[in-house]
């Protein structure tokens, strides 16, 4: 791929093997192109030898027959025109969708988070889409509306070059206008804007359709939602903009093309009463001398189309070429699955650390829990260990290997993770729990069975075929921690990070997903992501964290003895845990008397 191709050039080179089909396409736009003159051509011959004298009616019949032949031939060229570029559009947006699903993929979380997914939606989506319908669509008739016009004038020219020059007027005024508005400094710069807003608006509208429970419970209005209604009102003053623009230009244009007749009719009456112009010739020019005009409309409309093609290429690219900074080696895993943090620093925003000279190390097989206050970098490391992000400096290790030395495929292989966030993915539960693993369905069955969520799947409509989302068939935050658990109990890691597994469960929840994870961790090295410090207290061993730095590590005994700041936190869990039996009980007693 050349990153130095812009626009229309770019498109074509990102249409790769389909070039073929691109070309045969165009070669049948321009033979319907030059086939749809014919019937006009042989009407002037007609019509020259008629004023002439010079034929009868058994003559005009096998012109017509020809006629008539040139018209079903173009409509063949123009359908197999369609169907070439469709077919080729079609591929193409495949292969282009899993081309920039792929780099995301291989792009460190950093450079998603730091884009909005209204944005990566408009360009997957939307500007993909683009490329379609101008592939398909607009390609072909670009073609005919190019060499039609060239094949009409190159013929005028022949029969008579002034009047030809006469008919040219409409598109030097249509090239001149269109060059110095498009192409002008103001154009290019509002086209920019336009296009910018309009993905600033897909972000807002994106959010604010995430954020709508809120907004009802507060009983706020779209309008009052900023994100959405400043992006919305960005988008329209950007789109005002660009229509004040085009609108005079475009009303010109639009004025000249529909009236370009006037000048050909008034300079060939001209020739003709000077004798210097025949009849037919005449006639001629001002069937075809304006005939061309039509496919011009065509290019007029599809020049903004183009303009919003170039800007999603470029964004496309902006992904493509996107460097990936996790840059893999090509050491083996090593059987040693002993994990080590070595003066770890990491930093979302250049400048500002959150992870700072983290050091400790956790034993094959063993578990440790990483605890800290909110915003002391707890989840941060664990994600740095499945590489979701590069540190900044120092190295974190497998089996004393830098796990930057690894394919990243290979260490993703080996870890297994348990986000607190979960992601439900809009298909069957069977293939929400294989996550596109080469598993059987009996092995599928019985990690759901060791996640103990096989029996409510049962119960659904359709068990483990069952959709979720259709039909009104969704899962609490519990029942889906247990598919998660189920998908990482089928992909059987021997590194396995569990970041708040129980966050959103309730207490019937938590002792099953809790009881799941005893059998999970067996024999694993393990990383417990915790807030809740009484699930806890029987690890090996407890990192505590504090603004980044490490504070101290040790059992819970030990920490208790050793650590102000856990001995803080561990009061202020014990009494979060005495006001939830505490209102449990108020709770009860209320309902008991309203009750009786």
């Amino acid at each position: 791929m050349s990153k130095n191709k812009s626009g229309i050039p770019r498109l074509l080179e990102l249409s790769g093997q389909k070039k073929g089909l691109l070309l045969v396409s165009s070669a049948l736009a321009a033979i319907h192109a030059l086939l749809t003159m014919i019937p006009y051509i042989l009407i002037f011959y007609i019509l020259k030898e008629l004023l002439n004298g010079r034929i009868d009616e058994t003559e005009i019949a096998p012109w017509l027959i020809w006629g008539f032949l040139a018209v079903i031939l173009s409509g063949i060229a123009m359908y197999a025109s369609a169907m070439a570029s469709h077919i080729a559009a079609f591929n193409i947006l495949y292969k282009l969708r899993l081309a920039i699903t792929d780099k995301l993929g291989r792009l460190p979380m950093g450079y998603l988070g730091a884009r909005s997914s209204g944005a990566l939606k408009k360009i997957i989506a939307d500007d993909v889409e683009r490329i379609e319908l101008f592939i398909a669509h607009s390609l072909p008739d670009t073609v005919r509306a190019v060499f039609l016009p060239f094949f009409i004038l190159g013929y005028l020219f022949v029969m008579d070059y002034r009047l030809a020059l006469i008919s040219l007027l409409p598109l030097i005024a249509l090239l001149v206008v269109f060059y110095t508005i498009l192409g002008s400094r103001d154009g290019k710069t509002r086209a920019k804007k336009y296009h910018n807003s309009l993905e600033e608006m897909n972000a807002g509208i994106v959010e604010f359709v995430r954020a709508m429970p809120v907004m009802k419970i507060f009983g706020q209005t779209a309008s009052a939602f900023a994100r959405y209604s400043d992006t919305v009102k960005e988008y329209d003053h950007h789109m005002r903009g660009w229509t004040q623009l085009m609108a005079a230009p475009w009303g010109m244009i639009i004025s000249f093309l529909s009236n370009a007749l006037l000048p050909v009719l008034a300079f060939g009456l001209y020739l003709y009463f000077d004798g210097t112009l025949e009849l037919p010739v005449f006639f001629l020019f001002l069937i075809l001398g304006v005939g061309y005009i039509r496919p011009l409309f065509k290019l007029t409309t599809m020049t903004f189309e183009i303009t919003m093609i170039n800007r999603g290429v470029k964004r496309m690219d902006e992904i493509l070429f996107e460097i990936e900074e996790q840059k893999s080696g090509q050491t083996p895993i090593p059987q040693d699955f002993s994990l080590e943090f070595h003066n770890a620093r990491f930093s979302y925003v250049h400048g500002i650390d959150v992870i700072k000279d983290l050091c400790f190390s956790v034993p094959q097989g063993t578990i440790t829990a990483l605890v800290g206050p909110s915003g002391s970098g707890k989840s941060t490391a664990g994600q740095l260990i499945a590489r979701f992000y590069d540190l900044k400096s120092g190295s974190i290790t497998i089996g004393g290997v830098n796990i930057k030395a690894f394919p990243i495929h290979d260490l993703m292989a080996n870890v297994g993770f348990v986000f607190q966030d979960n992601m439900m993915f809009h298909q069957s539960i069977h293939d929400n729990i294989l996550m596109g693993m080469e598993k059987t369905q009996k092995e599928v069955i019985a990690a759901a069975k060791a996640a103990r969520c096989h029996d409510f799947i049962m119960r659904l409509p359709n068990g483990y075929e069952t959709r979720i989302g259709d039909k009104g068939v969704h899962l609490s935050g519990g029942e889906q921690q247990r598919i998660q658990l189920a998908r990482v109990i089928l992909k059987d890691a021997p590194i396995l990070i569990l970041d708040e597994a129980t966050a959103f469960s309730d207490p019937e929840n938590e002792h099953l997903i809790m009881t799941a994870i005893s059998e999970l961790i067996q024999n694993k090295t393990v990383i417990i992501i915790a807030h809740r410090l009484s699930s806890i207290t029987a690890v090996d061993q407890i990192v505590l964290l504090d603004d980044g730095y490490l504070q101290a590590v040790g059992t819970h005994d030990e920490l208790l003895k050793g650590s102000k700041l856990y001995l803080k936190m561990w009061h202020a869990h014990k009494r979060a845990r005495e006001f939830e039996i505490l209102k449990g009980q108020i709770t009860g007693r209320f309902l008991k008397t309203a009750a009786e």
